[in-house]
């Protein structure tokens, strides 16, 4: 059951992370206009600073409780492989594995370990906080 749950806790956070890239890129657009799509050094700045925002979303709540809001919600917690939560360095390299592997990191789920591939290679585990 907890793979499912790992998988609606992505959903939810994705959800809320859709609503902030959306306010994050207002001003950027009120900055380089409406056609700075079709500038291909100001699409890619725009792209940085957009993983830049998730970064910042998502290691704070790494680093701080363990519990993004959708783990929250589903009574998920992302610890160290010790039970501990992640430190700056943990959750730099668990973002960076994240983003390399993010297509097939999800198959870490369906293995026994029921992990994401991120989490093995970047030795952290995602728990149930509640029985």
């Amino acid at each position: 059951m907890t793979r499912f749950k790992i998988i609606f806790a992505f959903f939810y956070d994705l959800l809320l992370l859709l609503a902030i890239w959306f306010v994050a890129a207002i001003p950027f657009v009120l900055w380089q206009g409406e056609e700075f799509d079709k500038k291909p050094l100001i699409l890619l700045a725009f792209q940085i600073y957009l993983i830049g925002v998730t970064y910042m979303y998502l290691t704070h709540f790494w680093t701080q409780s363990g519990q993004t809001p959708g783990l929250k919600t589903w009574d998920l917690q992302l610890v160290r492989e010790d039970g501990y939560l992640l430190t700056r360095h943990n959750a730099n390299l668990r973002f960076v594995l994240t983003t390399l592997l993010f297509l097939i990191g999800w198959i870490g789920l369906f293995t026994a370990k029921k992990q994401l591939l991120q989490d093995t290679l970047g030795k952290t585990k995602i728990i149930a906080t509640k029985k």
